[in-house]
């Protein structure tokens, strides 16, 4: 295999998203291990991953900071007259499906397990390991100009390497939280503002979005959640967030869920469709609160049955049993 370096000086940033799956089947067709350089946060390894498995490849990652150098090199045990290396089991093993071997945190982990890293890019092997053919290599790092606790790598070791800055993409990260089901509204925040990663990192966007959830699945009231959101995106975000979100409460009143029902199947039907479990979650929480000062008399018991049957089942169970249906 050839490791000379590739010339990425006109490369300023890569974006997380389809064009950098592009660059990086060239890269790999040519036979090259990829170095991805970015900031914390913003999924460098899990698009790795997801990339993985978009072609049809397993995903091993290995967080070299948490490893000794015999993690990599195997053991050493007699044989014989000869000493030989047990190979780690962590590592693609010949016969496995086509595989991206990540290595993570390369400029952060001890010298002594970097320097098995080159042995592994220049000649595929570590003492009596050998990388499978159908295993590509990857590696993710934080710039050491980010004020980040790295190391500088040596220039023997970086020249293995196509190396690409690669920053945060804004709509291939909506695509991604819609598809995961992330909390909608956080998601809509994102959208709408350009500058969102400017003030948080997309991880920071997906924690608060499952504080969120878990809050309102909690029965917490929103206003009440702008003090658990601020140590994750700090207090000005968190404040910019909360003022955006009632905007995007539904539009049906927990009283005239329970005294109207019939008025809001086709309502609740959509968000069903639409998958806005933001919208459910208030609403199951403005229920539980109303509720909570007791149960009024005369419900339409059958349809609120049947509206709640539009929702998660997990998250109606709690309003289920105190409605008492």
């Amino acid at each position: 295999m050839t490791t000379a370096a590739v010339n990425t000086d006109a490369v300023k940033t890569v974006a997380i998203s389809a064009k950098l799956g592009r660059l990086l089947d060239v890269i790999f067709a040519a036979d090259l291990p990829v170095l991805l350089s970015g900031s914390h946060g913003i999924g460098k390894s899990q698009y790795l991953e997801h990339y993985a498995a978009s072609r049809g490849w397993s995903a091993c990652v290995l967080d070299l900071s948490l490893l000794e150098a015999t993690d990599l090199t195997g053991l050493p045990y007699r044989d014989g007259g000869l000493t030989r290396f047990a190979p780690p089991a962590s590592l693609p093993q010949p016969g496995d499906q086509p595989a991206l071997l990540v290595l993570e945190e390369l400029n952060r982990c001890d010298r002594s397990v970097r320097q098995p890293c080159l042995q592994l890019l220049t000649t595929r092997r570590l003492n009596d390991y050998r990388l499978p053919d159908n295993c590509r290599i990857a590696a993710c790092i934080n710039p050491a100009e980010g004020g980040y606790d790295v190391d500088t790598l040596d220039p023997a070791l970086a020249s293995r390497f196509v190396t690409l800055p690669v920053v945060p993409d804004r709509e291939a990260w909506v695509a991604w939280a819609k598809a995961a089901g992330l909390f909608p509204g956080v998601v809509q925040f994102v959208d709408r503002f350009p500058q969102s990663f400017e003030r948080a990192p997309p991880r920071t966007w997906a924690q608060a979005a499952r504080l969120i959830e878990a809050g309102l699945r909690a029965g917490w009231k929103l206003k009440d959640m702008e003090g658990i959101l601020a140590p994750v995106l700090k207090p000005l975000t968190a404040k910019a967030l909360m003022m955006e979100l009632p905007a995007l409460a539904p539009d049906i009143s927990p009283e005239s869920f329970l005294l109207e029902p019939r008025k809001h199947l086709k309502r609740l039907e959509s968000w069903r469709d639409q998958g806005r479990t933001d919208l459910q979650l208030f609403l199951v929480n403005g229920l539980r609160q109303v509720v909570a000062g007791g149960v009024p008399e005369d419900l339409d018991r059958v349809m609120i049955r049947l509206l709640l049957a539009t929702m998660p089942p997990d998250l109606v169970a709690p309003l289920v049993k105190e409605l008492r249906l």
